[in-house]
């Protein structure tokens, strides 16, 4: 069997596939809305086992109001703005600005698309209170993507850390839209659609097709020589690593001079 190339993914499919799934949530989500679907009918239900700003005990009701304002979507993007900037002269390279500006401006863009299209109330305010809807979730959308792109540039500087910065990005992101439902702030499609929509929008960046995750890596646009292993061309022997120097082979007679 022909061993498969580094780098590759042990499925061709995963790539487009994950992406396909992930749009076919957020398109099942969507109709369900605007259509009153089964989602509305389940919101009802999550309204009604939720207490609501105000009515619930206080400190859940402190706490929660406190993460809604830490996700504050303007908050949120400043922080990844702050990142990216840093790490961008701390390089001297603008590399990094490829994952997080496309990344910043497809969720702004879809984001008030969906809003300014589907014309949707709260479950506190019934009545529109802009002509923005609260379809999708800013909030949770901002939270996922913008955790997301801070957990990559860590597991591209640390890659041991991976595990942790992805499972914290995704415990915010969780926390936020947790919090969103107790407040009543959303419905929970609102925020169920803005994971899809966030989490189909990283996919497409950092996984497939775009693959943007490589140019936040340490030494990837410096030519870092060792990350691309010994050079080899004329006049070097294959056999011989130049950054260590000649190393003399077993049965050498040379060895015991």
């Amino acid at each position: 069997m022909t061993p498969r190339p580094p780098g590759r993914s042990p499925h061709p499919w995963t790539g487009p596939g994950v992406a396909l799934l992930l749009a076919l949530g957020l398109v099942a989500v969507t109709v369900s809305v605007v259509l009153g679907g089964p989602t509305v009918r389940l919101d009802d239900v999550v309204v009604s086992a939720t207490p609501g700003s105000g009515n619930g005990p206080v400190v859940p009701d402190v706490l929660t109001l406190l993460v809604v304002d830490i996700a504050t979507p303007a908050l949120c993007v400043a922080a990844v703005a702050a990142v990216t900037a840093a790490l961008c002269l701390h390089r001297g390279r603008w590399a990094p600005l490829a994952l997080s500006g496309p990344a910043l401006a497809l969720l702004t863009v879809t984001v008030l698309l969906g809003k300014s299209v589907i014309p949707r109330s709260g479950p506190v305010v019934r009545e529109m209170a802009s002509d923005l809807g609260y379809y999708p979730s800013g909030h949770t959308a901002t939270a996922l993507v913008c955790a997301g792109l801070l957990a990559e540039i860590v597991s591209r500087k640390w890659p041991g850390r991976r595990r942790q910065a992805w499972a914290a990005a995704a415990a915010w992101t969780l926390l936020v839209a947790a919090s969103l439902l107790w407040l009543h702030f959303h419905w929970l499609s609102d925020v169920v659609g803005s994971m899809f929509l966030g989490s189909l929008l990283l996919w497409l960046l950092l996984r497939w097709p775009l693959r943007l995750g490589p140019r936040v890596a340490p030494g990837a646009d410096q030519g870092d020589a060792s990350a691309v292993g010994p050079r080899v061309g004329p006049g070097v022997d294959p056999g011989v690593d130049p950054r260590v120097g000649p190393q003399r082979r077993h049965g050498d007679p040379s060895a015991g001079r």
